[in-house]
């Protein structure tokens, strides 16, 4: 039972970004009317301060995950190629990885280890599973605390809305044809939180940041929460950061999957 719980928080790491939920979207209640420069201007003061780096290799990380009310703590270890990668390692036992999940531009491959099976999915997975349409790019920026319009590589300023609330925080609102994204910047222009959810639905997802810390000059969360939730499924995973060093010469070993017997990632999240 334990093995299938680890199996399954590797997975949930991914597709926790797109569960019913009873949360709303806070915003304040007499917003001001920023004019499109000042919206201009609070998105560059936050594309300077968040987190800038080439490569990330967190080779100390712990996850606490919560399931179905199944609780379990796991080490894990990450590595970023931004733009082109992000492999994340579960070694649940005494630093021997069972299960490692392999994010690419283009899909994400999930291998145990401990059962030598292996599943691939594009990220149209997610919109058809969950009606929120992420991609690789999306799910990098909320993995490190970045700045982007969902399903955009490129910043949309024009299709952004600022709203401005008390003690000089800012939230800063986009909408596609699908999602309607609200993201809150702190008076330093650091990103505390990003909310997503489905205009045709009650699917959200909610990504905290907190715990700012420099290392090798860049200012990164040492911890990253998310939560998710449907009718019948709570669900969070808190990632602290123990340790990290950004811009390293990082190198990235793709699993070989010959030895791997693939599987339906179907019956996995029937499990």
């Amino acid at each position: 039972m334990k093995q299938k719980i680890v199996m399954f928080s590797v997975f949930a790491v991914l597709v926790l970004s797109a569960c019913k939920t009873t949360h709303t979207i806070v915003k304040s209640e007499q917003p001001s009317k920023p004019t499109p420069n000042q919206l201009a201007q609070v998105i560059e003061k936050v594309k300077k301060t968040q987190p800038q780096f080439k490569t990330a290799n967190i080779s100390k990380m712990s996850l606490a995950l919560d399931l179905k009310e199944r609780k379990l703590n796991v080490s894990a270890t990450c590595k970023i190629k931004m733009d082109s990668a992000i492999f994340i390692s579960i070694q649940p036992f005494l630093g021997i990885e069972m299960f490692k999940a392999e994010l690419t531009t283009d899909s994400m491959r999930v291998f145990d280890k401990m059962n030598h099976r292996y599943y691939v999915v594009d990220y149209g997975f997610f919109q058809k599973h969950f009606g929120v349409n992420v991609d690789f790019y999306s799910l990098q920026s909320l993995f490190t605390a970045q700045f982007f319009c969902i399903g955009n590589k490129e910043i949309q300023v024009d299709s952004c809305k600022l709203v401005t609330s008390t003690a000089g925080q800012h939230e800063i609102d986009y909408a596609n044809n699908n999602i309607a994204q609200s993201t809150e910047i702190s008076p330093l222009s650091l990103i505390q939180q990003v909310i997503l959810k489905d205009k045709n639905s009650d699917y959200q997802l909610q990504m905290s940041y907190k715990d700012f810390a420099i290392q090798n000059t860049v200012n990164f969360p040492q911890t990253i929460s998310l939560q998710a939730s449907n009718q019948n499924t709570k669900a969070s995973c808190d990632f602290s950061i123990l340790r990290v060093e950004f811009n390293g010469n990082v190198r990235f070993s793709a699993t070989n999957p010959d030895r791997f017997t693939k599987g339906d990632i179907e019956q996995l999240l029937k499990k």
